[in-house]
């Protein structure tokens, strides 16, 4: 009964956003979302005569903010309708936006708010939208794009609604997610009463539509380089990189019940025998986790050892079946040894401060430190591996490299390495992106301009040289 009411509270609670519905609405796809949020509990939307309920996001209008010769910047402003009792909204994600077709990237938008039970509330900032110009093939599109009166957006969202210390205990989950599909025609308010900002973009566009001016001219240069990187580092980087996603469960000792956690991550080759390298938070997530090692530091809850499995897929293979959920019969597993940790770098735990966001209890955890101790290396079984290649012990780091791995986790159906181009600094033996690890990026290698390993990303904006991470392979 306890339960039960909890559930119910919660349903009242977060409100029309949910729509209140039971946990036998939950959708059967977990697997579809962003590696940050899985594990969540997925609500979907209840239908009402057949057709999808309507999106709680209100997309208002969608406003210029700059441009320059790379891409143009905009702001998408929202309001979230009324819900029938207050609650906060922790995140919203985005996968695969267009605007008209043209490939847009949303921020993550990570400021917390609070939904009214009265009024619609309105993002407390707009949602930060980019469109790159060498990601184009033609200019055509934004050419159009920037005279239009509305547009549509297509794409997928997900909400984040917060949870209490109750409500996380009945549903036995950290997070509840809603998933949104986005196809919302949009009011567009580019350049109204800035008519000298339209003279300056047009001036901008009708140069970089121009092939003979300097401006087209190193956009085509950097579509090329794209292509390039994509053909040749892409073609040097597929064979060798694998997706890897483990999945282990913490158990409450008093009551036997059980939570399930996972974490995605890049793992790479790097010998003909089938030697993997990884980041150790990928194959051992808890150590890295201050929710869970409060947990099971001071709630007493326990590692459950063989829960524990690790599972590794080659770039097209069937990740996800048809239920939604991991498809281990394509991936290479731990708890077939047809996957095996060979080694980790031995642990190195620091003390840190922590405050519950539930309890606001305080307390202090035993975390893994970063850096150089964050590495693991795997092996999977067969033959004909095509493995990356290291460059030789004396090599400097470039300062520009290129990161290949699986960004979205095992929300892709069929992984699809992504390769991005970033800025890699080096400080006190220490190496830093100028770029913030998206969810599945830890563990990937990142390439110089010949596709060899010159470092290896682990977390946040921190990365390993190679020189570092070899030195852990038997």
């Amino acid at each position: 009964m306890f339960f039960l009411q909890q559930k119910t509270a919660l349903a009242i609670i977060i409100g029309s956003i949910l729509l209140a519905p039971s946990l036998a609405q939950q959708s059967g796809q977990p697997g579809q979302l962003p590696d940050a949020i899985r594990g969540a509990k997925i609500y979907k939307l209840p239908e009402k005569g057949g057709e999808t309920a309507p999106n709680p996001a209100v997309y208002k209008n969608i406003a210029f903010q700059d441009i320059n010769t790379e891409r143009l910047l905009l702001n998408l402003f929202v309001t979230i309708k009324a819900v029938d009792k207050s609650a906060t909204v922790e995140h919203m994600y985005f996968q695969n936006v267009a605007v008209n077709g043209i490939p847009v990237h949303i921020d993550s938008f990570d400021q917390e708010f609070k939904l009214s039970n009265k009024d619609p509330v309105d993002l407390p900032a707009p949602l930060q939208c980019s469109i790159v110009f060498a990601d184009l093939n033609s200019m055509q599109p934004v050419r159009d794009l920037v005279d239009k009166d509305q547009v549509l957006i297509t794409g997928q969202s997900f909400i984040q609604v917060k949870l209490n210390s109750l409500e996380k205990l009945a549903l036995r989950a950290k997070q509840v997610v809603i998933p949104v599909p986005l196809n919302e025609t949009v009011p567009v308010n580019f350049f109204q009463g800035n008519p000298l900002v339209k003279m300056a973009a047009d001036t901008i566009l009708d140069s970089l539509a121009n092939p003979a001016s300097a401006a087209a001219v190193n956009m085509a240069k950097e579509h090329l380089a794209k292509m390039h990187q994509d053909d040749l580092i892409g073609g040097k980087v597929k064979p060798a990189l694998y997706l890897l996603n483990t999945v282990y469960q913490v158990q409450d000792p008093k009551t036997m019940a059980m939570e399930q956690f996972s974490q995605s991550g890049t793992g790479f080759l790097v010998s003909v025998d089938g030697k993997m390298l990884t980041s150790k938070r990928v194959i051992q997530p808890w150590k890295f986790d201050p929710q869970v090692d409060f947990l099971i530091e001071h709630q007493q809850l326990t590692l459950d050892p063989s829960s524990v499995k690790t599972c590794a897929w080659p770039a097209g293979a069937q990740v996800l079946g048809a239920d939604g959920q991991p498809n281990a019969d394509a991936a290479l597993c731990t708890d077939k040894q047809s996957l095996k940790i060979l080694a980790t770098a031995p642990d190195q735990m620091v003390e840190q401060n922590y405050q519950d966001p539930d309890s606001g209890e305080k307390a202090t955890l035993h975390l893994h430190t970063e850096g150089p101790a964050d590495v693991a290396v795997l092996q999977v079984t067969g033959s004909g591996f095509q493995p990356l290649a290291l460059p030789d012990p004396s090599a400097v780091v470039p300062a520009t490299l290129v990161l290949c791995s699986y960004a979205l986790g095992i929300s892709q159906a069929q992984p699809v390495p992504r390769l991005a181009s970033v800025l890699v600094t080096a400080q006190n033996g220490a190496l830093t992106m100028q770029h913030t690890a998206d969810p599945g990026e830890s563990g990937a290698p990142l390439l110089d301009s010949d596709g060899m390993v010159a470092a290896l990303a682990t977390s946040a904006n921190n990365c390993i040289s190679i020189q570092d991470a070899r030195k852990l392979i038997p």
